[in-house]
């Protein structure tokens, strides 16, 4: 697989928003992957480590926080893009300061913070 290949993950536990999100996405022409589940996306990234640019990751989810999922992500690739997206208004700081972006989210926001992340 190509060291510079710039594909999108979505994690959050809610399948509709994984659905939403990777359908919008897909039809502006970004290469996406959804998760509904952390662990998997986890196991996926341990396999193809060179294939996301970006990861949008839900804060809350049943297995693991979006932060804990987060620094697991920059320990197998430090050069992936993450974005923490939460109904939660109580983050004030995480590890890796990522970005937080709070829900509700409008899809004309999430087209802008994507392209700016993939740009």
């Amino acid at each position: 697989m190509k060291s510079d290949y710039r594909a999108i993950a979505i994690v959050d536990d809610d399948e509709d928003i994984v659905n939403l999100f990777t359908d919008l996405l897909r039809e502006s022409g970004y290469d996406v992957f959804g998760f509904t589940n952390p662990l998997l996306l986890l196991d996926y990234i341990h396999h193809h480590n060179n294939q996301f640019r970006l990861v949008l990751i839900d804060y809350k989810m049943p297995q693991i926080t979006g932060c804990e999922l987060a620094n697991k992500i920059a320990e197998i690739n430090s050069r992936i893009e993450m974005v923490l997206i939460t109904a939660a208004n109580d983050i004030v700081k995480n590890n890796l300061d990522l970005e937080l972006i709070i829900k509700p989210l409008r899809m004309h926001q999430l087209l802008h913070i994507v392209a700016k992340y993939m740009n």
